[in-house]
Order: structure tokens, then C-alpha cells, then sequence
């Protein structure tokens, strides 16, 4: 069934990170319960909340989608048509130990394309999404209004190596 919500998949993927975001960065330097997830891995409180409150935005938005949350599993309908993959706490040793080099994502899939993407830097205030034709950056600027910005490849990568733009050179 359709939804009858007119916010894009984009608009909604921005509203589910930074939804996620703000519990990461309300939970940051409180030392969060942690749980082994097996081969030394491990999942804290805050990627649990993180990603409930990921869940309720996008289950409200989209009930007839599955989710798949790395902490949750998948969920919804087997033959949902679209199912969005979420990473509540991208980096969470960093966050564990108090360095703040995460990120919150979500990506939505239909069939085996993405169709959309965004990803959140919870302490930066910079929200990277895409909707499948265009990049953009939304800052926060300091009155809340926020701050959003066109990506070109030149603005996006930080650096030539990483650049999928570049051409391929024999020697850095």
C-alpha cells in the first residue's frame, strides 16, 4: 500500500538522522551501558536509543517499509517493496572511548538499488544527503535556522585520494 505521506524518502532520511544524531550527541560522555554482540564487537545504550528513535521516525512515516537496524535486525514485511538499512552509531568504539568520529546513516533501498542516502555527523552539525540526482550538505548555523548547500565533486571530497571525481594518477 502507498503512503499517503508527501514528505520524500530524502526529507524523511534526513528527519531519521538527525533524530538519531541528537540522541547520540545527548548521550555523549555518559558512559553508556554496553552489550557484546560476539567477535568482539558491541553495541551501547546509545545505539539502541539511537536507533529506536530512528525507527519511530521512519515507521511513522513509512509503515509499510521494512527496516533492517544493525542493532535491531530486520523488520516489517518479507516482501516490503522498499527497506531501509540504518546505522545508529557508525563508530562505535570511537564513541565508547570519547572521540567524537561517528556518524548516524540511513539508505533506502528498493530492490537492490539506493535510492536515497544521508548521514549525520551528531557533534558537527552537518547533515550529507543525497536524493539520487544531487549532493547536498545542510549545516546548522548557530540561530537554528540552518545553512543548506549544492555539492559539487570538487566541494565533496576532501581529498584526491578519496575523490571518485579524480582521474587515476601513477604517483601521489
Amino acid at each position: 500500500m502507498a503512503s499517503m505521506n508527501t514528505e520524500s524518502d530524502a526529507q524523511l532520511a534526513v528527519r531519521a538522522v538527525r533524530a538519531g544524531a541528537a540522541v547520540v550527541r545527548d548521550m555523549y560522555g555518559t558512559s553508556p551501558q554496553r552489550f557484546d554482540k560476539g567477535a568482539g564487537d558491541f553495541a551501547t545504550a546509545a545505539d539502541l536509543a539511537a536507533e529506536k528513535a530512528i525507527l519511530d521516525v521512519l515507521r511513522t512515516a513509512r509503515p509499510d517499509d521494512a527496516v533492517t537496524g544493525e542493532e535491531s535486525g530486520r523488520t516489517g514485511a518479507d516482501g516490503a517493496e522498499r527497506r531501509w538499512p540504518v546505522d545508529p552509531l557508525c563508530g562505535t568504539l570511537n564513541y565508547a572511548v570519547n572521540t567524537r568520529v561517528v556518524a548516524v546513516n540511513v539508505a533506502p533501498r528498493e530492490g537492490s538499488s539506493i535510492t536515497v542516502a544521508a548521514t549525520a555527523d551528531p557533534f558537527g552539525g552537518e547533515v550529507f544527503w543525497t536524493d539520487g540526482e544531487s549532493a547536498r550538505l545542510h549545516r546548522d548555523d548557530a540561530a537554528d535556522a540552518g545553512e543548506e548547500l549544492a555539492l559539487s565533486c570538487a566541494t565533496a571530497c576532501t581529498s584526491p585520494r578519496a575523490s571518485p571525481c579524480a582521474k587515476p594518477r601513477a604517483a601521489w
